[in-house]
């Protein structure tokens, strides 16, 4: 990145820097937090003037404005190929956990999905809270959570040790790009409780596949509701609690939503916006 500043500096042009998320306050401070503040004071600062930020959300900016008060910065979405995601076989909800869990069941009402790093940044242990009690009226629920351990997972299964419901909740591992597709087309909603979320990709790849999601206001996703996408919520476990309980009282339309993200956030939208940057400037 330093070269490349260095050499638009030179021939004077301006750069286009995407900080996909590593300038938020958590992300500053988890893990080489003295090396990042280095390089930003060293390498980035001192030729701020060449940069231009892509900011994936108005958090992200928020986030860049802190750092750099100055910057100039350019608010573009990050993009989800739609068709990957659009015309997934359906598979039953019963199949699905079966595929995924190896648990034979006689009868599934909701399955809802969440996914991604086993950290407590990601806020699952919000998201089991909210469903164990979700679980007292709705005994036929499930909840799989998908992804790769980051320090979390053994505090996640005590968790669910604690509340006695590892017949109801499952986490699977990390998972391929084909069980994420049949995954998120197929469960009743995708569930996010991140702490912190500059954009959400897997949120977009949901919607992409026209399933409704649950989200933290953590996260950019404040127009899911007046596009009736699905719910943006407080990030705590009786909010959260009341948005599964809520969920069953909607009625989404799945071609509605893949509408939403087809004309705001798939690839070929967002990168006519980054053209029309670049010539532009």
């Amino acid at each position: 990145v330093f070269f490349s500043l260095l050499f638009s500096l030179i021939l004077r042009k301006q750069v286009l820097l995407c900080p996909r998320g590593c300038l938020s306050p958590r992300a500053l401070k988890y893990k080489h937090r003295i090396k990042k503040k280095v390089w930003l004071s060293l390498f980035i600062n001192p030729l701020i003037s060449n940069i231009i930020w892509q900011a994936s959300s108005y958090i992200e900016k928020e986030d860049i404005l802190n750092i750099f008060k100055d910057a100039k910065i350019v608010e573009i979405a990050d993009s989800v190929i739609c068709d990957k995601f659009s015309n997934i076989d359906p598979i039953t909800k019963l199949d699905l956990v079966y595929k995924t869990t190896n648990q034979h069941f006689s009868e599934i009402s909701e399955l809802f999905f969440s996914m991604g790093r086993l950290h407590e940044i990601k806020g699952f242990d919000i998201v089991i809270d909210a469903f164990s009690l979700f679980l007292k009226d709705n005994p036929n629920a499930k909840l799989i959570i998908a992804g790769s351990d980051d320090g979390y997972k053994d505090k996640l299964i005590d968790q669910i040790s604690m509340l006695s419901i590892e017949n109801s909740v499952f986490l699977i591992g990390a998972i391929d790009f084909n069980q994420k597709q049949a995954l998120l087309a197929n469960c009743s909603a995708f569930v996010l409780a991140s702490e912190f979320e500059s954009f959400g990709i897997v949120i977009a790849e949901s919607l992409a596949s026209g399933t409704p999601v649950i989200v933290s206001n953590k996260t950019p996703w404040k127009d899911i509701e007046s596009n009736k996408c699905g719910i943006f919520t407080e990030n705590n476990s009786a909010s959260f609690y009341n948005a599964f309980c809520n969920f069953k009282t909607i009625e989404f339309d799945r071609k509605n939503i893949k509408d939403y993200v087809l004309s705001n956030f798939d690839l070929k939208i967002v990168l006519n916006k980054f053209i029309d940057l670049i010539k532009n400037k």
